[in-house]
């Protein structure tokens, strides 16, 4: 779900929810970290303008030019964790649910035009622009998610490949007491059920930002099976939402209908009333019920035993660590 939409109700409608944290006061926590979602942040940060030649952005490579941003990006942030006293788990996406193939899809058309446009912007000269497109242009290849996977390994912590979606494996870890909470900027975290998520990582110095998925059910007077049917209501990765509803609409129609089938009648029955100007556009591929399978029973890994066995800290490889970053990386 969009993080400015949620973000923006929880912080109306339950602002107990949200807190500011130094990152020491989740010491001796395991934290359930979304790599992707990590690793678009780092390539995206690593990102500047050209200091010498040819205008243009330049990006962080090894000598093949193959990017690395997202290894200094992980070695950090890792190494940020572990000063703190927070026992990191970093957790890879396995396939993708067959419903998010338009959306991604779509996403590979907009990273192309995003790819053109940053070309057309270097040629112009607006680099603000260029850097923007540059951002939205990134595409991580399978090369780079090993690479990754490699590193932290490497470091002595434990990396987890989620059979579907990251983020839902990580929630499914705080749910069974395996982690603290799920570290990411995707708020579908909270709909997947971790009962925490932190996010805002981007400073050593800033505190970060903790939200806890009781406070927000609360704040919101909703059961969980009502707030997911808010969050597909205001947009998910697995279906298209209805045309004319935004956030605080949703919420109303939830609010006062508390289901996704009651909002829908209503709904109906306004665009059906000649006196309604406005009319709401129910799209024949708002697959919410399909949507709600998922994010209540996302293919995860559920045995215990078995990730208990994969949740194991050792002590990095300082020599086998320094030759892949500074001889091959």
């Amino acid at each position: 779900m969009g993080i400015h939409k949620l973000m923006t109700l929880i912080q109306e409608k339950a602002p107990r929810a949200v807190k500011q944290v130094q990152l020491d006061l989740l010491s001796g926590k395991v934290i359930a970290c979304d790599a992707s979602m990590a690793i678009y942040q780092f390539l995206i940060a690593t990102q500047s303008f050209s200091k010498m030649g040819v205008p243009g952005i330049s990006e962080l490579k090894d000598s093949d030019g193959n990017l690395t941003g997202h290894l200094v990006g992980l070695f950090h942030r890792t190494v940020q964790f572990m000063e703190n006293g927070v026992k990191p788990v970093w957790v890879f996406d396995g396939k993708a649910p067959d419903l998010k193939a338009d959306e991604l899809e779509k996403r590979k058309v907009q990273k192309q035009a995003a790819e053109e446009e940053k070309e057309a912007a270097v040629a112009a000269g607006d680099m603000e622009r260029a850097k923007q497109m540059a951002g939205r242009s990134i595409r991580i290849t399978s090369e780079m998610m090993a690479d990754a996977k490699k590193l932290v390994k490497l470091m002595g912590v434990p990396c987890i490949e989620a059979p579907g979606e990251a983020e839902a494996q990580c929630a499914e870890m705080v749910k069974m007491g395996l982690a603290f909470g799920t570290a990411t900027e995707d708020m579908d975290a909270l709909t997947f059920g971790s009962k925490y998520l932190i996010r805002g990582f981007n400073s050593k110095k800033e505190p970060i930002t903790q939200i806890d998925l009781n406070q927000v059910l609360e704040g919101f007077g909703m059961s969980m099976d009502e707030f997911i049917d808010l969050c597909i209501m205001c947009g998910c990765d697995y279906t298209n939402t209805i045309g004319g509803i935004g956030p605080i609409k949703a919420y109303k129609l939830i609010e006062e209908n508390r289901n996704i089938e009651a909002c829908l009648e209503v709904i109906k029955t306004s665009n059906d009333d000649p006196k309604k100007k406005q009319k709401f556009i129910i799209p024949d591929t708002f697959l919410y019920e399909e949507s709600r399978v998922l994010f209540k029973e996302p293919d995860v890994i559920r045995d215990k035993a078995e990730l208990e066995a994969l949740l194991k800290w050792s002590k990095p490889d300082p020599e086998v660590l320094k030759s892949f970053l500074i001889e091959e990386k």
